[in-house]
C-alpha cells in the first residue's frame, strides 16, 4: 500500500513538472511576443518628440538583452514622465493653433462680409475650439479656413480674378494645381499677430462676441470721463511692434532678478542676447520656454540650498553632540580622579594613624607627621589644580556649544521667515492680489472645522462676472484683466475683516461669511453686486455696465464643504439662467 502511494505521488510530481515546463515555455513565447510587439510599437511611435524617441531607443536596447529587469524598472518611470510632458506640449500646441484660428476668424468678422459667410466663420470658430484636443482634425480645418478666407477676399475684391489665399496655397486640397507663386501678397488674416490667451469664462456666458454699452447721456459721459481709473484700454489691442520694447524690458528685468546658480549663468547670458536681438512673436514662445527652464533651475537651486542647509545642520548637531559627549567624558574622568584621590587620601591617613599608634619616640613621630602632612598638602594642591583645569575646559566647551546653538537658532529663524514668505506668495493671486484657490482651500478647512466645533452660522457664496467673454472679445484681454482687478478691490474693501474672499478661477470669486445669518448675508451680497454695477467703467466715454451673478448656500449639519459649494454653484447657474445680475439662495 505504501509503495502504491509513493508511485502515485511520484506520478503526480512528474505530471506537475511537465505542466510547469509547458507553462514556462508558453510564458517565454508570450514574453518574446511582447518584446517584439514593444519594439515594433516603439518604431512606429518615433518621430513625434525628440525626448520620447531617445527613451524608445533605450527601451529597444533594453528589450534586446536578457537581464533587462533592473534597467527596465528605471526606464519606465522616466518614459512615463517624458510621454506625459510630450502630451502636454502637444496639447499646448493644439490649443495655440485653435486660438490662432479663433483670432483669425475674429479678424475676418471685423470685415464687411455677407451674412452667410459670417455665419460660416462663426461655425468654423466653434468647430476649431472643439477640435483643440484633436490634432488630427487640424489639416481639414486648415483646408476649410482657406476656402472661407478665399470667399471673403473674393467678396471684398470682386473686380479682381479669384486668387487662392496663402493658407490655401500651402494646404490646398489634393489634386489642385499649384498657383503661380510670383508676387504673393499675404492676407490680413495670414499676417495677423498671434492672439493673447483668453481667461476662463463660465459656460453660461458662452455667447457670441458682442459689445454692450449703456445709453450715453451727458451726465454719464462727464462722470465716466472724469475717472480714468475705470477707463478700459483702447482696442484693438496693440500689436507686437507696439509692445515689443516693454516686453523685452520686462523679460530682461525678470532675468536680472533671478539669482541663478553659476551652472546656469551662461545659459542666461545667451537668453539675454536673444531677447535683445529684435525678438519677434515666433521667437517669443521658445524664449519663454527657456526662461521657464531657468526659473525651474532657480527653484531647484533653492531646494538644493535648503538641502545643503539641512546637511550643515546635521553636521553641526553631530558636532554639538560630540561636544556634549566630551563634556560628559571629562566629567566622568573628574569623578574617577576624585574617587582615586579620596582612596589615596584615606590610605595616607590610615598609614599616619598606624605610625602614631606605633610611635615610641616623640621626635621621630614629629618628623613622620611633618612628612605625611606635607605629602597630603601636595596631593590636595595637585587635585585642586586638576579640578580647576577640568572646569575651565568644560566651561570653554560649553561656551562653544552655546554659541553654536545660538547660530543654529538664528539660521533656522531666517529659513523659517523665508519659507513663510514663499508660502504667502504661493497663496496669492498675482492679477487681483486676492488669495488664490490654494489659500481658499486652506481657509475653508479651518472655518469648517471651527464651525463643526462651535456651531453657529457659516455661509458660502460664489460670484461670477456676467458676460465676461464679451469684455475680452469686445475690448481686449487687457481690459478684462483691468475689470477683474477693479472688481476684486471693490469686493474686498466692502467685506468685514472676519469674512474671506478668494479668486476661485477666471472671473469667479468665492466668499466665506462666518457668524452671519442668511438674511444678513443676502443683504451683504446684494450690496457687493450693487457696488460692482455702479463702477463707472467706460470705453472712449461710453459707459460699460459690468454686473455680477451670485449663488449663496448655508452649511447644514452633516454636510461637507464640497456639498455646500456644489449647492452654491448650482444656485449661481440658476441666477445665470434667470437673466443674470441677480442672487439666488440655495
Amino acid at each position: 500500500m505504501e509503495r502504491a502511494d509513493v508511485e502515485r505521488w511520484k506520478s503526480k510530481y512528474l505530471e506537475s513538472l511537465e505542466n510547469l515546463e509547458r507553462l514556462e515555455s508558453r510564458w517565454e513565447n508570450r514574453l518574446d511576443l511582447v518584446r517584439r510587439g514593444l519594439v515594433r510599437s516603439s518604431l512606429a511611435a518615433e518621430g513625434n518628440d525628440v525626448a520620447v524617441d531617445a527613451c524608445l531607443v533605450e527601451l529597444r536596447d533594453i528589450l534586446r538583452r536578457d537581464d533587462s529587469d533592473a534597467d527596465l524598472a528605471k526606464l519606465i518611470p522616466r518614459l512615463e514622465r517624458t510621454v506625459l510632458d510630450s502630451e502636454q506640449r502637444r496639447e499646448l500646441r493644439t490649443r495655440q493653433v485653435a486660438e490662432a484660428f479663433a483670432e483669425l476668424c475674429r479678424l475676418l468678422l471685423n470685415l464687411e462680409l455677407p451674412r452667410e459667410l459670417r455665419k460660416a466663420l462663426k461655425g468654423f470658430a466653434k468647430r476649431a475650439q472643439a477640435a483643440a484636443g484633436q490634432p488630427g482634425e487640424l489639416p481639414a480645418l486648415l483646408g476649410e479656413f482657406s476656402r472661407l478666407q478665399q470667399q471673403a477676399l473674393t467678396h471684398l475684391q470682386p473686380e479682381q480674378p479669384a486668387r487662392p489665399g496663402l493658407l490655401q496655397r500651402l494646404f490646398g486640397e489634393r489634386g489642385e494645381a499649384g498657383p503661380d507663386t510670383t508676387a504673393e501678397q499675404a492676407t490680413p488674416a495670414a499676417t495677423s499677430e498671434p492672439p493673447v490667451a483668453t481667461p476662463a469664462h463660465t459656460a453660461a456666458d458662452d455667447v457670441p462676441p458682442a459689445v454692450e454699452t449703456a445709453p450715453r447721456t451727458a451726465e454719464s459721459a462727464s462722470a465716466t470721463a472724469a475717472d480714468p481709473a475705470y477707463a478700459l484700454p483702447p482696442v484693438p489691442e496693440p500689436g507686437y511692434s507696439a509692445i515689443a520694447p516693454h516686453l523685452e524690458a520686462t523679460l530682461l528685468r525678470l532675468l536680472d532678478d533671478l539669482a541663478l546658480p553659476d551652472s546656469h549663468k551662461p545659459q542666461a547670458e545667451i537668453l539675454r542676447q536673444r531677447i535683445q536681438g529684435s525678438l519677434n512673436w515666433y521667437e517669443l514662445v521658445p524664449v519663454l520656454d527657456d526662461l521657464s527652464v531657468l526659473v525651474l533651475a532657480l527653484n531647484h537651486s533653492g531646494q538644493s540650498e535648503f538641502q545643503l542647509y539641512l546637511r550643515q545642520l546635521n553636521e553641526r548637531l553631530a558636532t554639538f553632540q560630540a561636544g556634549l559627549e566630551d563634556v560628559h567624558v571629562h566629567r566622568q574622568d573628574g569623578q574617577t580622579q576624585e574617587r582615586a584621590f579620596g582612596d589615596a587620601l584615606r590610605g595616607q591617613v590610615n598609614e599616619l594613624q598606624s605610625e602614631v599608634q606605633e610611635a615610641t619616640d616623640l621626635d621621630s613621630l614629629k618628623l613622620s607627621l611633618d612628612s605625611r602632612l606635607e605629602g597630603l598638602l601636595t596631593s590636595l594642591a595637585e587635585q585642586q589644580s586638576q579640578r580647576e583645569t577640568r572646569e575651565q575646559d568644560a566651561g570653554a566647551q560649553l561656551t562653544v556649544l552655546t554659541e553654536r546653538v545660538a547660530t543654529m537658532e538664528r539660521e533656522a529663524q531666517q529659513y523659517r521667515g523665508h519659507l513663510e514668505e514663499q508660502r504667502q506668495k504661493a497663496l496669492c493671486d498675482p492679477l487681483t492680489g486676492l488669495p488664490n484657490r490654494a489659500a481658499w482651500s486652506e481657509r475653508l478647512d479651518l472655518e469648517v472645522a471651527r464651525w463643526q466645533r462651535h456651531g453657529g452660522d457659516l455661509l458660502l457664496a460664489v460670484l461670477d462676472v456676467d458676460l465676461f467673454k464679451r469684455i475680452n472679445d469686445g475690448y481686449g484681454h487687457l481690459a478684462g484683466d483691468k475689470v477683474l482687478k477693479i472688481i476684486a478691490n471693490e469686493l474686498q474693501r466692502r467685506l468685514r475683516k472676519t469674512d474671506f474672499i478668494a479668486r476661485f478661477g477666471g472671473e469667479e470669486f468665492v466668499v466665506l461669511l462666518g457668524a452671519t445669518p442668511v438674511a444678513g448675508a443676502v443683504t451683504l451680497i446684494e450690496q457687493l453686486r450693487a457696488a460692482v454695477a455702479a463702477c463707472p467703467f467706460h470705453f472712449k466715454g461710453e459707459r460699460v455696465v459690468v454686473t455680477l451673478s451670485a449663488g449663496l448656500a448655508a452649511f447644514a449639519p452633516g454636510e461637507d464643504a464640497d456639498t455646500v459649494f456644489e449647492r452654491a454653484d448650482q444656485a449661481l447657474y440658476r441666477a445665470k439662467r434667470a437673466g443674470r445680475d441677480r442672487l439666488e439662495v440655495a
